[in-house]
């Protein structure tokens, strides 16, 4: 019995080392060798050498890295909060039966698994003044149709969060519906009996016994807009005035345009702390919250 313990491990191991070894190659040694350049002054074509923690006091000094932050945190807040909102609503909506929800389940979901590259295309002609979509469907109803939805400051984070919640509204509105589905219809139905109305029911009953799906779909709704880059750059390019420049891309911009690696290592550990964090916040903020039933 001793041996046969010991050896089903030894087996179980080897069957792991595929696995294993791609983890370990792209995820682990990046990891530290990140960590490792964000201690280096590190510029391509010269010679690295150690310089501490100041680069970590260089961009907290930085107006530019604050900035960064702060549409980073904006750009989160737009597309967690209204987009799971919005998928919510209709996912409510899909699973009160209507007519055709197969149909309306399968074309929420086609734009999350077409290509960002593409969809933000059409979006960027659609996005553009007077001869885009968007403004002629405004002039057609009398309203001003030479709006730079992207070439703004002020508007291109709005235009770049509409996009990104039109994006992943699919696979958001899936999430929550496979929650609804494990509902008991028995409860609604006693409630229904009982006299409670829709918000009710929605409140008392299908909000409370829906939290972990919610928890689940705010963390990864987070973690992904945090780690938005394909649709700022084909959009925005970051800018105008730096509006859209969220962490992920200033990272970007550091590493491929200006070739400063260990500046851009030190922005990537602080962008790895920072979801860390965020997300072990929001399993502690929401235990106390959640009902798992039983």
């Amino acid at each position: 019995m001793n041996v046969k313990a010991s050896y089903v491990p030894r087996q179980g191991f080897w069957y792991l080392v595929p696995s294993l070894s791609v983890f370990t190659v792209f995820w682990i040694i990046p990891l530290f060798l990140v960590i490792g350049y964000s201690f280096f002054h590190f510029i391509y074509g010269t010679h690295p050498h150690f310089v501490g923690f100041s680069q970590y006091q260089q961009l907290f000094e930085t107006g530019l890295f604050w900035q960064s932050l702060k549409v980073t945190f904006l750009f989160a807040l737009g597309v967690v909060v209204v987009g799971s909102a919005i998928s919510l609503l209709f996912a409510v909506l899909l699973y009160q039966g209507i007519r055709a929800v197969g149909l309306f389940r399968a074309l929420f979901f086609l734009p999350y698994v077409m290509p960002v590259v593409a969809t933000s295309t059409v979006w960027l002609w659609m996005y553009q003044p007077s001869v885009g979509i968007i403004d002629r469907i405004l002039g057609l109803i009398g309203l001003p149709n030479n709006i730079g939805w992207v070439n703004e400051p002020t508007l291109a984070l709005i235009s770049v969060i509409i996009y990104t919640i039109w994006f992943s509204f699919g696979f958001t509105m899936l999430l929550f519906l496979a929650g609804l589905t494990n509902i008991p219809r028995e409860l609604l139905e006693a409630a229904q009996v009982d006299g409670a109305s829709g918000w009710h029911q929605f409140w008392h009953i299908i909000w409370p016994l829906l939290s972990p799906t919610t928890l689940f779909v705010i963390v990864i709704n987070t973690i992904n807009a945090f780690q938005t880059f394909t649709q700022i750059y084909a959009l925005t390019r970051g800018g105008p005035l730096n509006g859209t420049t969220t962490l992920t891309y200033l990272i970007y911009e550091m590493a491929f345009n200006y070739f400063h690696f260990g500046e851009a290592s030190a922005q990537a550990v602080i962008f790895f702390a920072l979801i860390l964090g965020l997300t072990g916040l929001q399993f502690w903020v929401s235990r106390k919250s959640i009902y798992y039933g039983g």
